[in-house]
């Protein structure tokens, strides 16, 4: 079995470290989410900025957002948006093609790019392929790549960047400089991500000096982002630390497997340099603390995380074993379970989102509501409202820095659970709800468990104050008198 084991190695580990396998296997595993679902657009992000860019095409950059949480300022990062724009006026793509395939080309080149910009360091090819299949097996960047988000562009910008950076070419530097002025338009975590990123290359491979003209980004970042800093500061968010890793929740968190392989990579750069690494541990500790404040930095901290995952392999691999058979056994099962972290994640999003029975529901609010009408759902819905039903939503998922946002997060829950007329009525009233829709989902599991409780109840029970309006496979729209 250990000499089976070992003559396998052997064979295949040629092949699977060449770049033209990397890169080939890096498109078959980022395209499958696209084969199984279709190419069309899909998910919260992708309609979210489907619906900011349509608007941009027709009437401009917006101040306010009269959708979300039923109207709030708008605070959104606009790079993405304005970006899209700019393409579909020049080259006259449709905005659903763009949002479809842009995820996709990106995800090809982020993985293109990780592997040049590693090359540059001098890795061995064993380690520079651990790294380019850790971080194509990875939950964010799986998800980065097939949907567009807020980190879907800057994360390629980012390391296209850094790439030109590190070639050390003066022209390259320049248009490096250029692309890190783009930065700002996207938020401040990736101005944030690619300023540390470049401040501990500079101190650790060139020069401090060369790093200050870099120092006009943060300037620039914090001028763009005046209003949002002033109000918000950093841009902390609370979120559940569930969410960090995916075995545990539905997000794309870490792959619980690489976090194993994480700890034996830090336990080979302490047992090869010790307290002369200092530099390193000060950059992860760094990157650790911002994914703590906002969790749309996990894309970066994963980034980091594959690298030193692929040296815990390296280490797994290089430490003394009683028997060479439980030593390969061991490889084998923290390999596989990162292959099936990276398939579980695209399996479990591979459905098309909003389904076909949501999306003619919100059809058909678009087609019998007034503009003005407030629609109640559970958050998950909430952008799907305002992109398809073109209506204000109670709340949605971006429920960061939105006006009143605990209270209504408060009052959302107390709707759903109490059976009291009165509280349903009054809240309504304050907040202009007029329609409430149902999906299959929030009964069975989502918000209710039973078929009696809190608001189930009452439009049962009350058929003076709510009428079922539209019933489609079980998703419901009820319109309160």
């Amino acid at each position: 079995m250990e000499t089976v084991l070992e003559d396998l190695r052997k064979q295949y580990t040629p092949l699977i470290v060449k770049p033209y396998f990397i890169f080939l296997i890096s498109f078959l595993v980022l395209v499958i989410s696209f084969l199984l679902r279709g190419f069309v657009l899909s998910g919260e992000e992708p309609h979210f900025f489907y619906r900011i860019s349509e608007f941009i095409v027709s009437n401009g950059i917006p101040s306010y957002d009269y959708l979300s949480f039923g109207g709030r300022f708008f605070l959104y990062p606009l790079g993405t948006p304005i970006l899209l724009f700019i393409l579909n006026q020049l080259f006259k793509v449709s905005l659903t093609n763009l949002i479809v395939f842009i995820p996709l080309i990106l995800g090809f080149l982020d993985l293109i790019l990780v592997y040049l910009i590693f090359k540059k360091f001098k890795l061995s090819r064993g380690t520079l392929s651990a790294i380019c299949y850790f971080l194509l097996l990875s939950p964010p960047l799986i998800y980065i790549s097939n949907y567009l988000g807020y980190s879907t562009i800057p994360f390629f910008l980012n390391l296209l960047a850094f790439y030109f950076i590190v070639t050390q070419k003066s022209i390259l530097r320049l248009v490096s400089f250029l692309i890190y002025l783009t930065l700002p338009f996207f938020g401040f975590i990736h101005v944030f991500f690619g300023m540390i990123l470049l401040l501990f290359y500079f101190l650790k491979y060139e020069k401090l000096s060369k790093f200050f003209p870099f120092l006009a980004i943060v300037f620039v970042a914090s001028v763009i982002n005046l209003k949002f800093l002033t109000k918000f500061g950093f841009g902390a968010v609370s979120y559940p630390a569930r969410d960090l890793i995916f075995a545990i929740s539905g997000s794309y968190g870490f792959s619980i497997f690489l976090i194993f392989l994480f700890i034996f990579g830090i336990s080979l750069i302490w047992k090869n340099g010790k307290y002369k690494n200092n530099f390193v541990y000060l950059f992860i500790l760094i990157n650790l603390l911002v994914l703590y404040l906002n969790f749309k930095y996990i894309v970066y901290a994963n980034l980091i995380l594959v690298v030193v995952a692929a040296y815990g392999l390296k280490n797994v691999y290089k430490m003394k074993w009683s028997s060479l058979l439980i030593k390969n056994l061991t490889i084998i099962i923290l390999i596989s379970g990162v292959i099936f972290s990276g398939f579980s994640f695209i399996h479990e999003n591979s459905d098309v989102s909003p389904t076909p029975q949501l999306k003619n529901a919100l059809e058909f609010l678009n087609d019998k509501t007034n503009p003005r009408d407030v629609i109640l759902s559970h958050q998950m819905y909430g952008v799907y409202i305002n992109s398809i039903a073109k209506r204000k939503n109670f709340v949605d998922s971006n429920s960061a820095y939105a006006p009143q946002s605990d209270t209504r997060l408060y009052t959302l829950d107390k709707l759903f659970y109490s059976k009291s007329l009165d509280f349903a009525l009054e809240s309504f009233s304050e907040f202009k709800i007029s329609y409430i829709l149902i999906t299959p989902e929030m009964k069975n599991g989502l918000v209710w468990s039973r078929n009696n409780e809190g608001l189930l109840y009452l439009l049962k029970n009350n058929p003076d104050v709510f009428k079922m309006i539209y019933n489609n496979e079980g998703v419901e729209i009820w319109r309160i008198r």
